[in-house]
C-alpha cells in the first residue's frame, strides 16, 4: 500500500467542497423553514359611493374617503377587487396601492 501525500491542490478541493456542502445545507434550511408569516392588515380599502375608501382591518370607518380616486376609472380587477375590500397590512403598501389607483 501506497502512503500518499495530500498537496495543496488536494487541500483547496476539499475546502471547497466542504464550503459547497455548507451552502447547500444553508439552502436546504431556508427551503424547509419556509416564510415568515405575512404580518396581519391593519387597514382596508373598498369602494365607497364611487370612490375609495379606507377602513380599519376589522371594517370600521371610513377613516378617510379619496373624492379624487373615481372607482369606475380603474381596471375591472381593481374595481372588482375592491368590491370585496382590499387588505393593507401597513402605510408603504397603502400609499403604493394609493399611487396605483392613481392618487
Amino acid at each position: 500500500m501506497q502512503n500518499r501525500q495530500i498537496g495543496p491542490r488536494g487541500v483547496y478541493l476539499s475546502l471547497l467542497a466542504a464550503v459547497a456542502g455548507l451552502c447547500v445545507a444553508a439552502g436546504l434550511y431556508w427551503l424547509i423553514r419556509g416564510q415568515d408569516a405575512p404580518a396581519p392588515p391593519r387597514y382596508l380599502l373598498k369602494d365607497s359611493g364611487g370612490h375609495v375608501a379606507l377602513y380599519t382591518a376589522e371594517g370600521t370607518g371610513p377613516l378617510a374617503t379619496y373624492e379624487e380616486i373615481y372607482t369606475r376609472l380603474l381596471p375591472e380587477s381593481d374595481v372588482l377587487a375592491l368590491q370585496q375590500g382590499v387588505f393593507v397590512s401597513d402605510e408603504a403598501e397603502l400609499q403604493r396601492r394609493l399611487e396605483d389607483y392613481g392618487l
